[in-house]
């Protein structure tokens, strides 16, 4: 469960950063403030998750395989967002890695045995599949 969290704290930690990223090229001032609410959320999902595991796992470190990273990241982590092609493409990739990390934060909810992280591990792949949704309806616009 260490390593599990240590590929969480990554992803959030990622997905922060796309959202800063996207923060600044959006199309409108509505686009801008979401992007900026998402990448405060997932900044407070990091600083959550590296609470739980200092918490549960003291002194654990990992060194992150490409594999690990696979597990909650689609695509590279820093994206093109050079013109509209590529901010489009890039909002699909994050859309893919927020359905990706709500699936990784389900499975972690079926399989741990630590009671005080079922109900945190679903609610964080709840909002990942929200933030997919929040994409879906931008790239709409």
């Amino acid at each position: 469960m260490a390593k599990a969290l240590t590929v969480a704290a990554y992803g959030e930690s990622v997905a922060a950063y796309r959202y800063r990223t996207l923060a600044e090229k959006a199309a409108n001032e509505r686009q801008r403030k979401l992007f900026v609410q998402i990448a405060e959320e997932e900044q407070g999902h990091h600083a959550a998750v590296q609470e739980l595991l200092q918490k549960h796992f003291p002194g654990s470190d990992f060194l992150l395989s490409a594999a690990d990273k696979d597990l909650v990241i689609v695509g590279p982590r820093m994206l093109d967002l050079s013109d509209q092609a590529a901010l489009t493409q890039a909002m699909q990739l994050i859309q893919e890695s927020e359905r990706r990390t709500g699936a990784f934060y389900a499975a972690l909810a079926r399989v741990t045995t630590l009671a005080d992280l079922q109900p945190i591990f679903r609610a964080m792949s709840n909002e990942c599949f929200e933030h997919a949704d929040q994409l879906a309806a931008v790239a709409l616009e």
